[in-house]
């Protein structure tokens, strides 16, 4: 049985995130959201204990093991095709459900051939009152960051942006296009936009769809400066770089262009210095990720 959209969420040791989520999705349901998905790297029952006793229609698939988030997104993206959905719409546990933007951006992918992927812009309020939509370019930064929503043209070709509330087309998994999950975590969302650039598929950035940021972030002083800065886990520095190198291997300099990493390198190198804590390990792990990279070291490493 065919359906227009599945959605399709992550899940890892986030039980009540992940239920809060399903219960916005089942209170404010979409009328093409017919499949609804959740893939949990070793979960416990909770989740579907819960939408049996609230009589969710929930297809809930518990792994075995950790897969990441490459592995997770690669798996969603998997079910959303074998169940027959057209697009699969990928939410974090964090994201905020907005069916009004879901139907924008399928009416954004509607007005284009060949779209592989369309993706919200992301607002950064409160930390900032600026949006961020997805680059043209893989720069060491993100994505540029915006003072406004740019509002001319409904949307923008990009490169690649963050999986969370992308709606993805399934239609590329039938072409052999699918998520590089040995990446295990990181980056997973940029080499499958690569992929998919480098095979014609078209990727819209939808100026009308807003999520809100669910990073963490944290503040550091350097030179009577304050500094807002990701927060993340210090073996995250081991990926972060490694991914990057990993993704180079694949897709050449078409897709990550060498200075690229090493300003990337450099980049983090500069802010383990100045801004974070617990240096020396940041910096063995930032240094040991880009030699695994090097030498084409991928899936899940010593840490966590």
């Amino acid at each position: 049985m065919t359906c227009l959209v599945a959605i399709a969420i992550s899940a890892y040791q986030s039980d009540t995130e992940v239920i809060s989520l399903l219960e916005a999705i089942f209170l404010a349901p979409h009328p093409e959201a017919k499949k609804i998905i959740v893939v949990d790297s070793l979960g416990s029952s909770r989740i579907a204990e819960t939408a049996t006793a609230r009589k969710w229609p929930l297809h809930y698939e518990n792994a075995n093991n950790n897969l990441g988030s490459a592995g997770n997104l690669a798996r969603r993206m998997e079910l959303a095709a074998e169940m027959g959905a057209k697009w699969c719409l990928c939410l974090n546990h964090d994201a905020n459900w907005d069916p009004d933007s879901l139907s924008t951006m399928l009416n954004v992918a509607a007005a284009r051939q060949r779209v592989g992927a369309v993706y919200p812009i992301i607002d950064h309020s409160p930390r900032e009152p600026r949006w961020q939509e997805g680059p043209q370019h893989f720069t060491p930064s993100a994505g540029k960051l915006l003072s406004k929503i740019p509002t001319k043209q409904p949307s923008k070709e990009v490169l690649w942006s963050a999986s969370n509330f992308a709606l993805y087309s399934t239609a590329p998994l039938t072409k052999g296009i699918t998520v590089m999950s040995e990446l295990w975590l990181g980056y997973e969302d940029l080499a499958y936009g690569i992929a998919l650039n480098q095979s014609g598929w078209v990727q819209l950035s939808c100026r009308s769809a807003i999520l809100a940021d669910g990073f963490d972030y944290t503040s550091r002083q350097f030179l009577g400066r304050t500094f807002i800065i990701p927060e993340k886990p210090t073996w995250y520095m081991y990926y972060n770089i490694r991914n990057l190198i990993l993704i180079r291997r694949r897709y050449g300099s078409q897709g990550i262009l060498r200075r690229s990493i090493f300003w990337k390198l450099m980049q983090s190198t500069l802010r383990i210095l100045l801004l974070e804590n617990e240096k020396a390990n940041r910096l063995k792990l930032l240094y040991s990720g880009s030699l695994a990279g090097l030498y084409g070291q991928s899936g899940k490493g010593p840490l966590p």
